[in-house]
């Protein structure tokens, strides 16, 4: 049996997250998702979102833990139980329901797939250790060449899966195509960790298990280039209130925004949408603060000097009111334009770091 590394990232399939002696990475969906537009629903309702999405989830679990028992063990194990998650924390409608589902149908379809394959490992953890980690839904081997094969089980309703893609609300002509696109860079992401983590051992084939009670379908996935692949695991992200925030400088080089002209885009770098809301919504909470602040603290003042209190203790905070004086200020411009010789044997230099300047446009 073919052997590759075990990773030394912890997989929560609870919480569906991963760690790395102690720090959190990120799997690829969400960076796929805010950097290339790809598989988002825009337009789902607070109840598809918090109910039909994870209900269909949670049938795609079963059908992944049925393939993964099969495989291990060459148990038809038919009938799953899902411990489901409903509900979003921010809207406080969290609940758990046990989901007990009959896969059988996926399974046999799987089955049929695998004709020519030998199943080499289920949900193998690749990651670059450093930001992102994944599951690799299956590693297969190809009996005729020999070769190792990265294979994904989708069971996705693709009628009703979004177009959008790139920022184009209707890329794609149909939901196979723009499923595809999504597996095209998911899987190329496999791949690139895969082979990195594992020297010497290269992807012969991407493929993709799409699985459903009454339909089923096997796509040889196209590999995306490298150097792309690379560059896009190069975004970085911070955690915000509401979920990590995608950062990459420039999505030109993806193709998106690529019929800007070339003037516009060397002035205006390409970002993803989330990170420019994310920044515009502080900016606006930081200004709105900031002139309520200062309106409070005019009026605390006069309460004070009203009072004559100087300073005051309020538990949380202090205020102290700071006896008037006078400046003094040196013209330097002056005093180097009548005295250079003299400022320069007194003026000094150091290396300064350049300012960081983030304002919000008035018009906003």
């Amino acid at each position: 049996m073919m052997q590759f590394k075990q990773s030394p990232v912890i997989f929560d399939e609870d919480s569906h997250s991963y760690q790395l002696d102690g720090k959190r990475l990120l799997g690829i969906t969400g960076l796929i998702h805010s950097i290339l537009g790809l598989g988002v629903y825009p337009d789902a309702s607070e109840h598809v979102k918090d109910f039909i999405i994870p209900r269909a989830g949670s049938r795609g679990t079963a059908v992944h833990h049925a393939i993964q028992t099969y495989d291990q063990l060459g148990i038809k194990q038919t009938t799953q139980i899902v411990h489901t998650r409903y509900g979003c924390r921010e809207r406080d409608n969290i609940s758990y329901v046990d989901e007990t589902w009959d896969v059988s149908s996926e399974l046999e379809a799987y089955i049929r797939h695998l004709n020519g394959f030998k199943p080499l490992a289920n949900e193998l953890t690749v990651s670059d250790n450093v930001r992102y980690a994944s599951q690799i839904d299956n590693v297969w081997q190809y009996e005729k060449t020999g070769g190792i094969w990265l294979v994904d089980t989708k069971t996705n309703n693709i009628k009703l899966y979004p177009l959008c893609g790139y920022y184009n609300a209707n890329y794609f002509n149909s939901g196979e195509d723009a499923l595809k696109e999504y597996l095209s860079w998911q899987l190329s992401i496999y791949a690139e960790l895969f082979e990195a983590e594992n020297p010497g051992l290269k992807v012969e084939g991407l493929a993709c298990n799409w699985l459903k009670a009454d339909a089923d379908a096997f796509w040889v996935i196209e590999r995306k280039p490298s150097e792309l692949v690379q560059e896009l695991l190069k975004t970085t992200y911070f955690f915000s209130d509401n979920g990590p925030v995608y950062f990459h400088p420039d999505l030109s080089m993806f193709g998106i925004g690529s019929t800007l002209p070339a003037e516009v885009k060397e002035q205006t770098p390409i970002v993803a949408p989330d990170v420019v809301d994310y920044f515009t919504r502080l900016l606006k909470t930081y200004k709105d603060a900031e002139a309520k602040l200062e309106e409070a603290k005019t009026a605390l003042r006069a309460a004070m000097t009203e009072h004559k209190v100087k300073s005051f203790d309020f538990g949380t905070f202090s205020a102290t009111i700071g006896a008037d004086s006078v400046s003094t200020s040196f013209d330097t411009k002056t005093f180097k334009k009548d005295h250079p010789e003299l400022y320069k044997k007194y003026a000094s230099s150091k290396a300064k770091k350049g300012s960081f300047t983030i304002k919000l446009k008035d018009n906003d």
